[in-house]
């Protein structure tokens, strides 16, 4: 079986994927960034925190065009909420949420470091590829490229990406 299709954007060995070329390319950027930032969480409050991903989130959003708030109740476990403006408000919202913690990984135990985003084999690697950062990164992507589009959703959307 051979290696699926890789987005434009994204060369084998580069350092980054390049986002702007489209939704698709976009969620490989972005989640290539997201897998990046360690926020791993040992369940006690001693792992980095999201609060560098809630940053990155924040900034994705607000460069779309929305209005974000971050929540955070202890320090580094930061929440990004949005409320994204649908075509019609008499019509009841729908959240849509994930989050950006993930399990804590050993280096030694990957073939690909955890925290790399690495491309290879044509997947990108790293801690939350499958669970959730991917998600993330695919809401991000598909938010920026409907404004670019001037295509709002039909319902106010609420965006949740909360920590643990």
């Amino acid at each position: 079986m051979s290696a699926p299709d890789v987005p434009s954007a994204v060369a084998e060995g580069a350092d980054r994927p390049v986002p702007g070329t489209g939704a698709e390319d976009d969620a490989v950027a972005f989640c290539h960034d997201l897998l990046r930032i360690d926020t791993s969480n040992y369940g006690d409050d001693d792992g980095p925190g999201e609060r560098s991903a809630a940053e990155y989130v924040a900034t994705v959003l607000t460069e779309a065009g929305l209005d974000v708030e971050l929540i955070e109740p202890r320090r580094g476990r930061t929440t990004v909420m949005a409320r994204w403006a649908g075509r019609d408000p008499t019509r009841s919202g729908l959240l849509v949420h994930a989050h950006t913690d993930v399990v804590p990984a050993e280096p030694g135990d990957w073939r690909h470091h955890p925290f790399s985003g690495e491309l290879a084999d044509g997947c990108l690697w790293g801690r939350g590829a499958v669970d959730m950062k991917y998600f993330v990164a695919q809401v991000l992507a598909v938010v920026g490229a409907r404004q670019r589009e001037e295509r709002p959703p039909a319902r106010d959307v609420v965006l949740a990406f909360v920590a643990d």
